[in-house]
């Protein structure tokens, strides 16, 4: 049997479907496992090796709008796909696949067009916030047969890992020696400040004297910028936002001694290769722990406000605490750091 597993949109969401390559892999031995997920994030799941083979979904260049599926769907039609689970209900790539005429085709409820495009609904109600976004993606292979809730998101490390050790260490940085921070997340959730940031690495600096690491992508440009201003003549502090390839950020975190960083994508990748991990929440239901922290992982601690939260989906600026995120103590997120090494 030929499975498609489709999940179209971003990075961390991208790692917590891995454990259903797996599940797949596991219960339907033989399965040949094809994987299309958004071109510029398909790289953070390579080397997986119950995937066999990875298509590029490419939203903004070839497979844009209503021609773009038309293209996909005739490269859909030749992988001969038996199966597809659709993870993310995004209308483009769902009516590609519903073009290929795949036989069977399974996914969540989420849109009104869920029933036109999809063979098997799957109500999930995941705006409730009730589950882990990885058991969400799990539940979708029950019509299969497929039961299986205990394989935590995992990701592993190409070809390039040597050359990316080599990019360390002709920084002066030796493996498993340094921290990285990752302050930015492109406005998906509320966030510590810059300042908050800025307190919190001169403190990790002041304990540790080693590295200190800072990525981020170009929409993390301006909060980056503003850190690095202020701790401009630190020698620990080494900023790499911006200059490293998805490759080499996944290897910076794969040899990182621990990373902090808010709810996103990067501290996914750092808990999925089972690194010292401590992740920054927003107490936001549909923001918050339950739902988007690393799942079946006891290698990472979770910091949010203490105060309880109403909201559901954002923020409201009449909320009494409103600047909950201020709350969060940097001597806390130092405290829950060593925790999390010495696991």
């Amino acid at each position: 049997m030929r499975v498609l597993v489709s999940r179209t949109d971003r990075i961390g969401d991208l790692v917590l479907s891995t454990p259903v390559f797996e599940a797949i892999k596991r219960s339907l031995p033989g399965t040949y496992i094809l994987v299309m997920a958004r071109k510029g994030t398909i790289d953070v799941i390579s080397d997986n090796p119950s995937v066999d083979e990875y298509i590029a979904f490419d939203p903004d260049g070839e497979h844009r709008g209503m021609a773009g599926a038309l293209k996909l769907a005739r490269v859909l039609q030749r992988k001969r796909i038996d199966v597809a689970v659709e993870l993310f209900m995004s209308f483009y790539p769902a009516l590609a696949v519903k073009l290929a005429r795949i036989r069977r085709t399974i996914g969540p409820g989420s849109r009104t067009y869920s029933g036109l495009l999809l063979t098997d609904v799957v109500r999930q109600r995941r705006k409730e916030s009730r589950y882990n976004e990885a058991a969400y993606n799990l539940m979708l292979l029950r019509p299969l047969g497929i039961e299986e809730m205990d394989i935590r998101p995992r990701l592993y490390l190409s070809d390039n890992k040597d050359s990316c050790e080599r990019l360390l260490l002709n920084q002066g940085i030796k493996p498993f020696n340094y921290f990285v921070v990752h302050p930015g997340m492109g406005g998906s959730a509320k966030n510590l400040s810059a300042e908050q940031y800025t307190v919190l690495i001169r403190k990790l600096s002041d304990r540790y004297r080693l590295p200190i690491i800072i990525t981020g992508s170009y929409v993390d440009n301006a909060v980056t910028n503003k850190i690095m201003r202020e701790l401009a003549g630190n020698p620990d502090v080494r900023d790499m936002c911006c200059v490293l390839s998805l490759q080499q950020l996944k290897a910076v975190l794969f040899f990182s001694k621990a990373v902090i960083a808010p709810s996103t994508g990067p501290m996914h990748v750092a808990a999925a290769f089972g690194r010292p991990t401590v992740a920054i929440f927003s107490p936001i239901r549909a923001q918050s722990r339950t739902r988007w922290a690393p799942y079946l992982n006891n290698n990472t601690v979770v910091i949010e406000p203490k105060m309880g939260c109403k909201e559901q989906y954002s923020c409201n600026k009449n909320c009494l605490h409103y600047d909950c995120m201020n709350s969060i103590v940097m001597d806390d997120v130092l405290s829950k750091l060593e925790e999390v090494i010495a696991v």
